[in-house]
C-alpha cells in the first residue's frame, strides 16, 4: 500500500539528523578556508584542503552498491556521522598542510557515506506522487541550519577561536548521531544491490551533469567568497550566507510542488538566469549592500536548481536502483565542488578573486542553456 503521508517519526528524525550534520559542513565552509590562511597555506593549497572532502566522497560513493548489499540504513548513517565527528576532532590538533589534507579525505568518507543515504532514506519515507514536494521539506531543514551556520561558525571563530568552533561541530555531529539512533526502524538491507546496480548509468546523465556544473559553481562561491570579501574590508559576509539560506528556505515549498505539476524546465530556466545575475554581482563588489543582494540572488537559485535536479533523478529511477542512482548524482556535485575549489584556487593566482567571479558569471549564462538542454534530453512520468 502506499504510503500518503510522510510526516511521520521517521522522517523526521532523518530530516534533523540531516539538518545538522549539514550544518556542520555549512559551518566549516567558510571557515576551514580562513583556517587554512592562519596556517599559512596559499590559495591553491586552500583549495586543495577544502576540496578534498570531495574527492574522498566520490571514491565513497563507488562502493554504494556493495553497502546497501550488507548494511542498513541506519547503520550506515550512524557509521558516516562518527567518521565525520573524528574528523572534527582531529582539525585543531594538526597544523601540517599534507594531514590536514589527509584528515579532510578521511572525512570525505563520512561525507560520502552520509549525504548518500540521508538523502535515499528520506525518499524512501515520500509517495511517488510527493517527491518534489517531500524532498524540498527535506531540503528546508539543511537551508533553515545553513542560514544559522555562516553567523554562528564566524561568530565562534571571532570571539572564541578555532578550537571552540571545532568543539562547537563535535557537539552538534552528537546531536545529529543521537536523532539517527533513535529512528524506529531501519530500511532493509537490499542483497542484490553489489550485483545489480551500475556505478554509471546513462539513463542519469543530464541531472548528473548539470549538478556537476552547479558543484563548481557553488564551490567558487563557499571557498572564495568570504576571503574576497575581507580582501574588500568588507563585513557583510556571514549576512551574504544568511540572507541567502534564507532565501533557499522560502523558495523550496514553491519549486517542490511546482516540479510535481511540471516537471524540471521552467524551474531551472529562471533560477540559471538568477545564478548568473548573483555572481555578477559578487565579481562586481564595491558595497556590503551589493554582496547582500547577491546572496538573495546565489540562494534562490541554489535553493530551486539542487533539489529540483534531485526530485527529477527519484522521479526517473526505481527503489532497486535509488542508492546507486543517489551516489552518481552525489558523486557528480562533489566532483565538480572539489575540482572546482581545486582549479579554482589557480585561477585566483593568475587573475585574482574579481576575474574568478567573472569566469564564474560565463559559467552559470552557459548553464542555461545546458539546463534548457537537460530537462529535454529526459522525460519527466
Amino acid at each position: 500500500m502506499e504510503k500518503t503521508t510522510y510526516w511521520h517519526r521517521n522522517f523526521i528524525l532523518i530530516l534533523i539528523g540531516n539538518a545538522l550534520l549539514f550544518m556542520v559542513y555549512n559551518m566549516q565552509v567558510p571557515v576551514l578556508p580562513l583556517y587554512g590562511k592562519k596556517l599559512g597555506l596559499t590559495p591553491g593549497q586552500i583549495g586543495i584542503f577544502v576540496g578534498a572532502i570531495m574527492f574522498a566522497a566520490l571514491v565513497t560513493r563507488l562502493f554504494v552498491p556493495w553497502f546497501s548489499s550488507r548494511f542498513n540504513k541506519k547503520f550506515l548513517l550512524m557509521a558516516g556521522i562518527i567518521l565525520y565527528l573524528l574528523a572534527s576532532v582531529g582539525y585543531p590538533l594538526l597544523s601540517s598542510f599534507g594531514l590536514l589534507v589527509l584528515l579532510r579525505l578521511f572525512n570525505g568518507l563520512g561525507h560520502g557515506i552520509t549525504t548518500t543515504y540521508f538523502a535515499t532514506a528520506a525518499a524512501d519515507e515520500l509517495p511517488q506522487q510527493k517527491i518534489g514536494e517531500g524532498m524540498g521539506y527535506f531540503g528546508i531543514g539543511t537551508m533553515v541550519t545553513a542560514s544559522l551556520a555562516p553567523l554562528l561558525a564566524l561568530a565562534v571563530v571571532q570571539h572564541y577561536g578555532f578550537s571552540a568552533f571545532f568543539l562547537t561541530c563535535i557537539g552538534v555531529l552528537a546531536v545529529s548521531w543521537f536523532a539517527i539512533f533513535g529512528i524506529s526502524k531501519a530500511a532493509p538491507v537490499n542483497p542484490k544491490a553489489a550485483k545489480s546496480a551500475l556505478i554509471f548509468d546513462r539513463q542519469f546523465l543530464p541531472q548528473s551533469g548539470l549538478v556537476f556544473i552547479l558543484g563548481v559553481l557553488m564551490s567558487g562561491v563557499m571557498t572564495f567568497t568570504p576571503i574576497y570579501a575581507q580582501q574588500l574590508h568588507l563585513t557583510g559576509i556571514s549576512g551574504f550566507f544568511f540572507i541567502a539560506a534564507i532565501a533557499g528556505v522560502v523558495i523550496r515549498p514553491i519549486v517542490g510542488p511546482l516540479f510535481d505539476r511540471q516537471g524540471p524546465r521552467l524551474i531551472l530556466l529562471v533560477n540559471t538566469v538568477l545564478l548568473t545575475l548573483g555572481m555578477v554581482l559578487i565579481a562586481m563588489l564595491n558595497h556590503n549592500w551589493m554582496l547582500l543582494v547577491a546572496g538573495v540572488f546565489y540562494g534562490v537559485a541554489d535553493g530551486a536548481i539542487y533539489p529540483t535536479l534531485q526530485a527529477w533523478l527519484f522521479k526517473v529511477t526505481t527503489l532497486e536502483n535509488r542508492d546507486t542512482a543517489t551516489g552518481m548524482f552525489l558523486n557528480s556535485y562533489d566532483l565538480g565542488m572539489g575540482l572546482g575549489a581545486v582549479i579554482l584556487g589557480v585561477v585566483v593566482e593568475v587573475v585574482g578573486y574579481q576575474g574568478m567571479f567573472l569566469v564564474l558569471a560565463a559559467v552559470a549564462l552557459g548553464y542555461i542553456g545546458l539546463a534548457l538542454w537537460g530537462s529535454r534530453a529526459t522525460k519527466i512520468v
